[in-house]
């Protein structure tokens, strides 16, 4: 039994499938990186709303002119901004951990958008609970106990895990290359787990000094011997409190 589609009906299906491709959603922004304290140029509707969201972190202090901007944040910490204006100004965003960055907003009809940003500054150490567990014990057992943690894969007792991309440049002297790959953040101290990759053709020994930089405090290394090709697991402690400890 053959079916035939009338050209009525062709036409109605084509007509179909223009519409429905067109229903396609729209792609989630990038992110844009920023240091501490940094300036944006940015267009914003005066017709609708924006969203304004800080990857990781709370928005929790926003300051413009008056009755330049309607605002308010979601339970998730991001800014829902609307500017009541047609003249440029200036607004500064704050974060719970530290982060800080300052928007020129230039106002216009249009549709919404999303503002996504990501710190890339070391963020604010202060943190009471951390602080409290590395002072409540000798340097020397913090050190253990926050090594053991992080080989047996735990997150450090009342630490916070922050992305790799917010940590200051390491570059030991090893020959192997490493990746970053977590980061947990205290109050005095901070550790981090690299992945060792060896691209060269000969194996490489390794010892914790070859890892050895200004404010590290400890090496923990998965192997003392890196073959060609072969990969391993380092886990540096650092202290950015200078040559002070807790």
């Amino acid at each position: 039994m053959k079916f035939r589609i009338s050209p009525a009906a062709a036409a109605a299906f084509l007509a179909a499938g223009l519409f429905t491709s067109g229903l396609r959603a729209a792609s989630a922004p990038a992110a844009i990186p920023f240091e501490n304290d940094a300036a944006f140029n940015v267009t914003l509707s005066n017709t609708n709303p924006s969203k304004v969201v800080v990857d990781g972190e709370l928005i929790t202090s926003i300051s413009g002119p008056t009755g330049a901007y309607d605002q308010s944040q979601t339970e998730d910490g991001a800014l829902i901004l609307s500017p009541l204006v047609g003249q440029n100004f200036t607004l500064f965003i704050q974060t719970d951990h530290g982060s800080s960055l300052s928007l020129n907003v230039r106002p216009q009809p249009g549709n919404g958008k999303t503002l996504r940003f990501t710190p890339m500054s070391p963020p604010l150490r202060k943190n009471d609970d951390a602080k409290a567990w590395e002072e409540g014990q000798t340097y020397e057992k913090t050190l253990v106990a926050l090594s053991r943690a992080v080989v047996n894969g735990q997150v450090p007792e009342d630490y916070r895990e922050y992305p790799v991309s917010r940590m200051p440049a390491y570059t030991p002297a090893s020959d192997v290359r490493l990746t970053p790959e977590r980061q947990f953040v205290g109050n005095h101290l901070r550790v981090v787990r690299f992945r060792m990759s060896n691209p060269g053709s000969i194996t490489r020994s390794l010892g914790e000094r070859d890892f050895w930089r200004k404010g590290v405090r400890a090496v923990m290394l998965s192997q003392n011997q890196l073959y060609a090709g072969g990969e391993g697991y380092a886990w540096i402690v650092f202290s950015d409190d200078g040559d002070a400890r807790p």
